[in-house]
């Protein structure tokens, strides 16, 4: 028994290419005027999902928001006051070793 494996031909290999871009088109074109309705049937699907997810995000968001304003103030009111404090008990700076 022999057992030759060829290699297909160019011109095999273009048709089949072609003879699956033409399926694809096909489908593609007889599936098109359906594209829209699924389109707008899946959002009005996930519509209810995504709303108790953005009440969530706008409580957090309620939250959040004044404890990040009250963390930068503090940060500027005490970072005012130790700015002060290191002027008042730093040291001069030495003079450069060159002179300039």
């Amino acid at each position: 028994m022999k057992t030759e494996t060829t290699a297909p031909s160019r011109a095999e290999i273009v048709d089949e290419v072609s003879r699956w871009t033409v399926g694809t088109g096909i489908v593609a074109v007889a599936l098109f005027p359906l594209a829209l309705p699924i389109l707008i049937l899946t959002l009005v699907a996930v519509l209810p999902l995504v709303v108790p997810l953005l009440a969530v995000v706008l409580v957090a968001g309620a939250l959040a928001l004044p404890l990040m304003l009250l963390r930068k103030l503090g940060h500027s009111v005490t970072g005012i006051r130790s700015r002060r404090r290191r002027r008042r008990s730093a040291e001069p700076a030495p003079q450069p070793a060159t002179g300039h």
